[in-house]
């Protein structure tokens, strides 16, 4: 028996399901740890704690897996964000930190090079993003979209991303106090949402 490699904890309810699910689970979480370039197919299995055969079979590979991985990060970030916003097509503003691990991978992915994995989620139906972007560009059904607002779209977007993955560092260049912080949220996430809304009030 390998060193390490504990039997007592292989899968084994549920069978092959349950094998799978080991799999995506330690890839969702070295997805965000240290991203897919750092992955092995080994170093997921081990941490699965099934045989590394099992990725090739299930998953035709490496890619393959960190491509369940990141669908099913993808539909847990869209049902939470569902969730927070009350249904509204619009994600609350400011609140993409909530899902870290789907953030993390995210942006794992861009920085090792793998925007097309990255930006899967959108051939969805179910994507956060796309929602966004339908909604926004909801007045410009013939897909002619003016530059102001894709430009508008893109600095609201930076704006999520930059907050989420950098909150208390922006709170502390803001010179943000402990006791000013959720004042200073809130307010900031009436900005965002205004900002992303103002270019579409006015087409209304």
């Amino acid at each position: 028996m390998n060193e390490g490699f504990n039997v007592s904890k292989l899968p084994t309810e549920n069978g092959s399901e349950s094998v799978k699910d080991a799999l995506i689970e330690a890839a969702c979480e070295m997805l965000a740890e240290s991203g897919p370039k750092s992955m092995s197919v080994r170093k997921v299995a081990a941490r699965a704690e099934v045989n590394h055969g099992q990725v090739h079979h299930y998953f035709g590979g490496k890619q393959g897996l960190i491509e369940a991985a990141m669908a099913q990060m993808s539909e847990e970030h869209y049902e939470n964000a569902r969730l927070r916003s009350g249904g509204d097509p619009l994600p609350s503003p400011l609140t993409l930190g909530k899902d870290t691990q789907y953030l993390q991978s995210i942006v794992r992915l861009v920085m090792d090079g793998d925007i097309d994995t990255a930006i899967q989620e959108m051939q969805t139906s179910n994507s956060v993003p796309m929602e966004a972007r339908r909604y926004v560009t909801r007045n410009f059904p013939d897909g002619d979209v003016p530059i102001d607002t894709k430009a508008r779209f893109a600095l609201s977007v930076a704006i999520e991303l930059g907050w989420a993955a950098l909150e208390p560092y922006i709170l502390h260049l803001a010179d943000v106090s402990q006791s000013e912080q959720q004042l200073v949220r809130k307010r900031a996430q009436a900005l965002a949402r205004d900002f992303m809304l103002s270019e579409i009030d006015k087409k209304s």
